[in-house]
C-alpha cells in the first residue's frame, strides 16, 4: 500500500482489513449509509471486470472514521512516466455523496492530480446503493475515454512553454480565484524556480502543475477530499 494518504490532523491511513471492520451507522427511513469497504470493493470489482488492473491502493479515513477517501493507481499509462488513477470517497455523516474522480499520478515524484469528478449518488437513499453500482459501472466504461483525454491534457501542458513572468502571473491569479491559499504562493514560486525534480526543469505549464502538486502533497495527506477538489480546479485553470 502506498504512502500517499499517510495522514495527520485527525485523518489516518488504514489497511483494507481495518476498513472492513468499520460498520456504517444505523440508517433511517430516508437515509441509508453504505459501508466504506463496500464502496471500495464495488469499485475494484467493476474495474477488474472491465480489464483495468491496479498497482497500488491507498486508503484513508477521518472524522471518527465516518469519512473515507481512497486512491487506486491503475496499470494504465497515460504518457511516459504517468499512470491513470481513480479516487473514491464516501461519508457516513451526511457530509458529501459517494464520489468517483479520475486523474493521474507522476511516477518520479508520486504527485497526484485529479482532473474530473463524477458524483455517483447525490444522497444515501433507499436505492442509493443500486444507483451507486450503476454509476460506477458507467464511470468505468468511460475510463478509456478519460485516459485519452488525460493524455491530450498532459501533452498540451508539456508543449506549452511559460516564461517566468507568465508562471508568476498564473500563480497569483490562482490565489485570487481561491484555487490555492495565499500562504502557498511562496512555496509554489520556490518550487517553480527551483524544481525538486529534474524532470520539471523545462519551463512549461506541466512543470508548473507539478510545482503546485509538489506543494499540495502534504495537504493530500491531511485533507484528501478538499485537495482532490483543488487539483481538479488547478488542471482546469492551467488548461484554460
Amino acid at each position: 500500500m502506498s504512502g500517499t494518504l499517510v495522514t495527520h490532523c485527525g485523518a489516518r491511513d488504514v489497511s483494507r482489513n481495518e476498513l472492513i471492520c468499520m460498520d456504517a451507522p444505523p440508517g433511517t427511513d430516508t437515509w441509508h449509509p453504505i459501508e466504506h469497504h463496500d464502496v471500495l470493493r464495488t469499485v475494484e470489482t467493476t474495474l477488474e471486470r472491465a480489464g483495468f488492473g491496479f498497482k497500488t491502493t491507498s486508503l484513508a479515513v477521518s472524522h471518527d472514521d465516518k469519512r473515507f477517501f481512497g486512491v487506486l493507481d491503475l496499470h494504465s499509462p497515460v504518457v511516459d512516466g504517468v499512470s491513470l488513477s481513480v479516487g473514491i470517497r464516501n461519508s457516513n455523516d451526511r457530509t458529501f455523496p459517494i464520489g468517483f474522480c479520475v486523474g493521474n499520478r507522476t511516477f518520479v515524484c508520486d504527485n497526484l492530480a485529479f482532473s474530473s469528478e463524477i458524483v455517483i449518488s447525490k444522497r444515501h437513499t433507499r436505492f442509493g446503493r443500486n444507483r451507486f453500482v450503476e454509476g460506477i459501472a458507467k464511470a468505468v466504461e468511460r475510463l478509456a475515454e478519460f485516459q485519452a483525454i488525460e493524455r491530450s491534457r498532459i501533452e498540451t501542458l508539456q508543449q506549452r512553454e511559460l516564461r517566468d513572468e507568465n508562471a508568476e502571473s498564473l500563480i497569483l491569479r490562482s490565489a485570487e480565484r481561491g484555487i490555492i491559499g495565499w500562504r502557498l504562493i511562496p512555496k509554489v514560486l520556490t518550487e517553480w524556480r527551483e524544481p525538486s525534480h529534474d524532470e520539471f526543469k523545462p519551463r512549461t505549464a506541466y512543470s508548473l502543475l507539478n510545482a503546485y502538486t509538489e506543494v499540495l502533497k502534504p495537504r493530500f495527506k491531511s485533507r484528501p477530499h478538499t485537495t482532490a477538489a483543488e487539483t481538479i480546479s488547478l488542471q482546469s485553470f492551467l488548461a484554460a
